[in-house]
């Protein structure tokens, strides 16, 4: 901390230490010590969790407020676009998948290959991977495929991604 607070002085330069952030990674949590790092003109006290580049990073690397928020930014983005979609008017269900591919997904996918395990079978009908994650996600796109295609609540998923034309 001492050269970064140097190199601000000698090229006039000043940090904000209202944004500065600090978290200790670790998964023993028997071991872990919040200690806060001190600056001379500052303390910055641990958090569990930092937002970098759009990212929420919690301290064991779990990204559960990540997966909160990816699915949040998605549920509300399919909402804004139910109010456009009516089963008698309303945007044309080729519009609404479009809308969904270019602005839903995006949102959801978001840092996805940082965050994000692909999921795979271990046996017994067992899986293993960001499980939890594909199944949250999934529930936003299970509602814009209902959107797209008009189905009812008792259609079968996989009929609803078939005839929306989104891959599951």
């Amino acid at each position: 901390m001492p050269r970064a607070f140097h190199w601000s002085r000698t090229h006039a330069c000043s940090f904000d230490l209202a944004k500065f952030q600090l978290v200790h990674y670790t998964r023993n949590r028997n071991k872990y010590a919040p200690l806060p790092l001190i600056t001379p003109a500052h303390v910055i006290q641990a958090s569990d969790s930092a937002k970098y580049l759009g990212l929420i990073m919690d301290c064991t690397l779990r990204w559960k407020e990540q997966v909160e928020l990816a699915v949040a930014k998605g549920t509300k983005a399919v909402m804004a676009i139910n109010r456009l979609t009516r089963p008698t008017f309303g945007l044309p269900h080729q519009f609404v998948r479009q809308l969904f591919r270019s602005v839903v997904i995006p949102k959801m996918e978001y840092g996805l290959c940082v965050w994000y395990s692909p999921v795979y079978p271990i046996g017994n009908g067992r899986r293993k991977g960001s499980v939890g994650a594909l199944t949250r996600l999934g529930k936003v796109q299970n509602i814009a495929c209902r959107l797209i295609t008009g189905g009812f609540k008792t259609t079968p998923i996989d009929a609803l991604n078939y005839h929306a034309g989104i891959p599951p």
